[in-house]
């Protein structure tokens, strides 16, 4: 395991220098629940800001639906991730999420010298570097994805600090509005089970063209699947 650490700090620092994306980048997506078109989505990488003075790189997320989908069960969610410049790893986590049958606003600060996340007035102790889904979309651009590695993180949003781990399952090529993609296959698990085991399944497909791009992200839960799938990059 320290091996493997190592590797990843090693593939980090290099990649620090000269990552895959830039500041401007913004990533498109079409939504789709169950094969229906529901959506659009967005990954935007807005600008870079001090956090605590340490320099980070702020990412949009958004999701909204449109047509039919938007009168039966609308959405309209937006999450703001301030992350490491140097390692990618989360400073700072605001999350604005607007659905027909469920709200939640949350702000959370992340102060790694004194081990604290602070939220809504309260803190957390921490021993980690937080690692969330959104700052992952970024991290796992920068660091090379073997089949035999297993690695494991951390993370908090605002309810409970959530241990788990990724893996590379194998590879697939994905057909996009950007054309095909090989891509590298990545789930996420906790203490050996899925790490939504209440809600359902998540995939990652990374594409090993130079810019490594999250070309498909697919959660499965109760009802069915959602999916995203890159249609434009500007």
């Amino acid at each position: 395991m320290k091996k493997i650490l190592f590797i990843i700090a090693l593939q980090t620092i290099i990649y620090a220098t000269n990552p895959p994306f830039k500041v401007g980048e913004l990533l498109k997506y079409s939504a789709e629940w169950n094969g229906i078109s529901v959506g659009k989505a967005e990954l935007f990488l807005s600008g870079t800001e001090l956090i605590n003075n340490i320099e980070t790189y702020q990412i949009i997320f958004t999701t909204k639906t449109n047509g039919l989908a938007n009168m039966l069960f609308p959405i309209k969610d937006r999450v703001d991730v301030w992350i490491d410049k140097k390692e990618f790893f989360t400073h700072r986590l605001k999350k604005n999420i607007n659905q027909s049958t469920y709200k939640e606003k949350i702000d959370i600060t992340f102060d790694y010298n004194n081990s604290i996340a602070i939220s809504n007035g309260k803190s957390v102790a921490i021993d980690f570097k937080a690692r969330g889904p959104y700052s992952m979309f970024y991290f796992l651009r920068t660091i090379n994805l073997d089949a035999e590695k297993t690695m494991s993180f951390n993370s908090y949003e605002g309810k409970k600090i959530v241990n788990y781990s990724l893996k590379m399952t194998g590879t697939e090529i994905i057909d996009s509005g950007l054309g095909k993609f090989s891509c590298k296959v990545i789930k996420p698990y906790s203490e050996g089970k899925e790490l939504f085991k209440n809600k359902g399944d998540m995939r990652i497909w990374i594409s090993e063209s130079e810019k490594r791009l999250p070309v498909k992200i697919q959660i499965k839960i109760q009802y069915g699947s959602m999916t995203l799938t890159l249609d434009e990059i500007n």
